[in-house]
């Protein structure tokens, strides 16, 4: 495969996870106990690579408002308006779970103990005059509310194509996992924390859709593991076809890789 297809693919494919440090977010206070506060615990900082991810165009989705979310009878969950945006269509709903499991009407900060959000991304965009067809879905589920620390979890799988022009096209199905996040509640005077321990997967198969020489392969796979500890400065491991190497990176002003 050229260089020019492998810049192509790093840069679109997977989502600018090697080749761009971590997005910008807003850092504010979050108030405790409220849902505002547990739908902006499902965009802190620490997400930004895995909502980068799931969208497969580097795009950080942003966190839900209330306000652009309707309670449907039918479903016991919260239908939020859609968002679209450079070719892509955001669709996003959420559901409020009490202490077993039911489905319930309105936040209450004594019974709702579960927020989970659903999220689909769909659509065509374009990168430097390549086409990037994009099909994704995401779920996470924040646990614990109403005590001192929330516990994060979710996964998403997304399937993109890219397109480049005078070539065969190129697709990845990109896939993340979070594991056990947990996200200490913090007073209003200070910012979003960072988890004090879990760990993010970020997963990419790609089917180079041609028949290549023999001294490459048909289909790649690389993973991107960090495992946080309280700051933005992480411990990452990735693993490629160079094999696996293990590093500390400050995720808001390195790139992702070792």
């Amino acid at each position: 495969m050229s260089s020019r297809i492998r810049t192509t693919l790093a840069t679109l494919a997977l989502a600018s996870l090697a080749t761009a440090c971590l997005p910008d977010l807003a850092t504010g206070p979050l108030q405790v106990d409220t849902l505002d506060a547990a739908l902006a615990e499902v965009a802190i900082p620490a997400l930004a690579y895995a909502s980068a991810t799931f969208s497969g165009a580097g795009v950080v989705t942003p966190s839900i408002e209330p306000a652009r979310c309707q309670f449907q009878d039918s479903s016991q969950t919260f239908i939020c308006g859609q968002l679209t945006g450079g070719g892509l269509t955001l669709d996003q709903k959420f559901t409020l779970l009490d202490g077993v499991g039911g489905k319930q009407a309105k936040y209450d900060m004594t019974s709702t103990t579960s927020l989970v959000v659903h999220s689909v991304v769909g659509g065509t965009t374009y990168r430097e005059g390549t086409k990037l067809t994009v099909d994704g879905q995401q779920e996470l589920t924040l646990s614990e509310l109403g005590t001192p620390q929330h516990t994060l979890n979710g996964s998403s799988s997304t399937v993109a194509t890219v397109d480049p022009s005078g070539q065969p096209p190129i697709t990845s199905t990109i896939t993340t996992r979070i594991v056990d996040l947990v996200i200490p509640v913090v007073p209003l005077s200070q910012p979003a924390p960072w988890p004090t321990s879990g760990m993010i997967e970020l997963r990419t198969t790609t089917d180079l859709g041609y028949v290549i020489p023999l001294d490459d392969t048909g289909a790649t796979v690389s993973t991107a593991a960090l495992n946080f500890s309280g700051s933005s400065t992480v411990s990452l491991t990735i693993t490629d076809r160079n094999g696996t190497r293990t590093c500390r990176i400050d995720i808001t002003t390195q790139p992702l890789g070792c």
